[in-house]
C-alpha cells in the first residue's frame, strides 16, 4: 500500500523508505489551500482562454492534454516552488544539487479515455553503430531516483473524474535489461488509485508504471505535474519543447538568491559567454 506521509521536517526518512519500496508516496496538506485555490484559478483561466493549448501545449493524448506553465503569479510564490517541507524530502531522494525539470498542467477533458500504462522517462544508454542503435543490456534497476514528479490535483479526485493509477513497486523493474510488459506489471504489482480531497498530493518516481484513468464527469480535471531532477538529467518528454522551464529574467530576479539554483535549466538563468561574433 502506498504510504501517506505528513509533510513535516522529520518526514524525509519515511519518504525515502516509501519511495524505495513503492515508487510513490502521498501527502496531505503539503500546500495551504488558499495557495492551491489561486493556482487552480490561474490554470483554469489559461485553459478556458485557450492560451494553454496555443502557447504551452506539450502533448495531447486520449482527450487530455499537457501544457507547460510559466512561473508567474501564484507559481512564483516561494511557498510553492521552494516549499520547505517538500525540499527537505527531495534532497534525500535526489541529492542537494537537484533542479526544477518542468512545471506542467494536465487537463483531462470530459469523456477522456484511460491512459495507457507507462513510465515517464527511463534512462537508456544506447550505443549508435552506424544506422543501428544498440541498447545497453545490463540491469540498471538498482539506480537511485534521477527524476521525480510531484502531482498536485487541483480538484477532488474520485473514480468519476479520473485518478492516477500507480502500480506500487513497479519502478524496480523499469530499468532491467528487459523491462516488463503491461501484463507482467499488472500481475506482479498492486494497482492503487490516487484519489482524495482537494489538497492531497503525491510524489512518484519517473520509473514507476502509472496512467491516468478516464474522466466520466462533466468537468475538466486539472492537475499539476511538478518535476524535479538531478542536475545532469534532461526529460526526454520535453526534447522538442523550448523552454521546458519558463521564467522571465525579471521574475527570476525576484527569486531569493538561495533558491535560484532551482531554476538553472531555464534560459533566463544562463549567462552568455560569446556575443555571436
Amino acid at each position: 500500500m502506498i504510504a501517506t506521509v505528513a509533510p513535516s521536517a522529520k518526514a524525509a526518512r519515511r519518504v525515502r523508505t516509501a519511495m524505495e519500496r513503492d515508487g510513490a508516496v502521498a501527502f496531505e496538506g503539503l500546500f495551504p489551500l488558499p495557495l492551491l485555490r489561486r493556482i487552480r484559478s490561474e490554470v483554469l483561466r489559461r485553459h478556458e482562454s485557450g492560451e494553454l493549448r496555443r502557447r504551452g501545449l506539450v502533448r495531447d493524448i486520449g482527450g487530455r492534454y499537457a501544457a507547460v506553465l510559466p512561473f508567474t503569479g501564484p507559481f512564483l510564490t516561494p511557498g510553492f516552488y521552494a516549499n520547505q517541507k517538500l525540499h527537505a524530502m527531495l534532497g534525500t531522494l535526489l541529492g542537494p544539487d537537484y533542479r526544477i525539470g518542468s512545471l506542467e498542467t494536465v487537463i483531462s477533458m470530459p469523456g477522456s479515455s484511460a491512459q495507457h500504462q507507462h513510465i515517464d522517462g527511463p534512462i537508456r544508454f544506447d550505443r549508435i553503430n552506424g544506422a543501428k542503435k544498440e541498447p545497453y543490456r545490463g540491469d540498471l534497476s538498482a539506480l537511485p531516483p534521477y527524476a521525480v514528479t510531484l502531482c498536485v490535483p487541483l480538484c477532488d479526485l474520485d473514480e468519476e473524474n479520473g485518478p492516477t493509477a500507480i502500480w506500487a513497486g513497479s519502478h524496480r523493474t523499469a530499468l532491467r535489461a528487459r523491462p516488463p510488459g503491461g501484463a507482467e506489471v499488472a500481475r506482479r504489482y498492486p494497482v492503487e488509485y490516487m484519489a482524495g480531497r482537494f489538497g492531497r498530493s503525491f510524489l512518484f518516481d519517473f520509473r514507476v508504471f502509472h496512467g491516468g484513468m478516464a474522466n466520466y464527469s462533466r468537468e475538466p480535471r486539472p492537475l499539476l505535474m511538478f518535476v524535479f531532477t538531478r542536475s545532469w538529467y534532461r526529460d526526454p518528454n520535453l526534447a522538442d519543447v523550448h523552454p521546458g522551464v519558463v521564467i522571465s529574467p525579471r521574475a527570476l530576479a525576484r527569486v531569493p538568491e538561495r533558491h535560484r539554483g532551482l531554476f538553472s535549466l531555464a534560459p533566463a538563468a544562463r549567462r552568455a559567454l560569446w556575443d555571436g561574433r
